[in-house]
């Protein structure tokens, strides 16, 4: 095992299982700008990754992670604060121009394009063009099952991280809810898209209009959640190496073809599905799995 340590994330690949840990323990795992571009690299290392089946995804400490730390919460809220401020100058100064500027709309637009720098985006990764938005699309990047172990706070942002993965299992103690309304925002890291595919367009409403925080009960009941354990990274370790023991082409595959359905029509997938097929069969990979399959069947009927 080699263990890749950043300044905020640590990952490790073992037996074809990436295990991937938010490294605040002392702060909750908050999320900070570091944070952010550390899971972007990791994510992307690992896509690159030809050796890794599935990816477990966790926080180190007592937490997956209790959102956005508030130090980077306050450095935000100055910036969309200055910025607002000069935008509102700009437009008190564009008003006064004359009615040209008015009918031309020049300065509404002035004063939009001002606010607007206060939410930064870059290059596209996938489709995300935000750096917090990319530190949970990258999980959807990778071609493998990705699990999200969640103990304890999952809260915010940290909650939303979890979105990105294709499954999570919760420790009985976890608390999770996107409580971004309270601070007068949005859920703004994939989670207004990535909630309703889970629990419903209306289920997803609530939680996000409430800001409430829920236990792992009402998690399972909503499709929040796949599994409540009493050791959530234990069990999400041993997931992912009964993941690994499968063939990565058809792990691939299957992860592309579910994600398929969400964007695509009826036929298109089903087209998809017969062209993954047709990828698969006769392979090298795929015969092994068939001798081996075959092999242990045999050894079980001579008991």
């Amino acid at each position: 095992m080699s263990e890749t340590t950043n300044s905020t994330v640590v990952y490790a690949i073992t037996d074809g299982v990436a295990h991937v840990e938010i490294d605040r323990a002392d702060k909750l795992n908050s999320l900070t700008r570091e944070v952010f571009e550390d899971l972007v690299e990791a994510g992307l290392a690992l896509k690159r990754s030809s050796e890794v089946k599935a990816v477990v995804l966790s926080g180190r400490g007592r937490a997956f992670s209790a959102g956005l730390d508030f130090t980077e919460m306050a450095r935000i809220a100055e910036a969309g604060a200055a910025t607002r401020s000069s935008a509102e100058e700009a437009a008190e100064r564009d008003a006064g121009a004359g009615e040209k500027s008015s009918a031309t709309g020049a300065g509404r637009s002035g004063a939009a394009d001002s606010v607007a720098t206060a939410v930064q985006v870059g290059e596209r990764l996938g489709s995300a063009r935000a750096l917090a938005q990319k530190a949970v699309h990258i999980w959807s990047l990778i071609e493998v099952p990705v699990i999200a172990a969640v103990q304890g706070a999952a809260l915010g942002g940290g909650l939303q991280i979890a979105l990105g993965a294709d499954m999570r299992v919760a420790g009985r103690d976890a608390k999770l809810s996107l409580m971004e309304l309270n601070w007068g925002i949005i859920p703004d890291m994939c989670g207004t898209q990535l909630l309703p595919r889970l629990v419903g367009p209306a289920q997803a409403k609530k939680l996000i209009v409430t800001a409430d925080t829920i236990g792992t009960d009402e998690a399972l009941r909503i499709g929040l959640v796949e599994e409540i354990v009493e050791d959530p990274l234990a069990r999400a370790r041993e997931l992912a190496g009964q993941i690994a023991g499968q063939s990565r082409s058809a792990l691939v595959w299957a992860k592309r073809l579910v994600d398929l359905s969400y964007d695509s029509d009826f036929s298109t997938g089903l087209d998809a599905e017969q062209e993954a097929l047709a990828a698969l069969l006769g392979t090298d990979e795929q015969k092994q799995v068939v001798a081996t399959r075959l092999a242990a069947m045999k050894a079980r009927a001579k008991g």
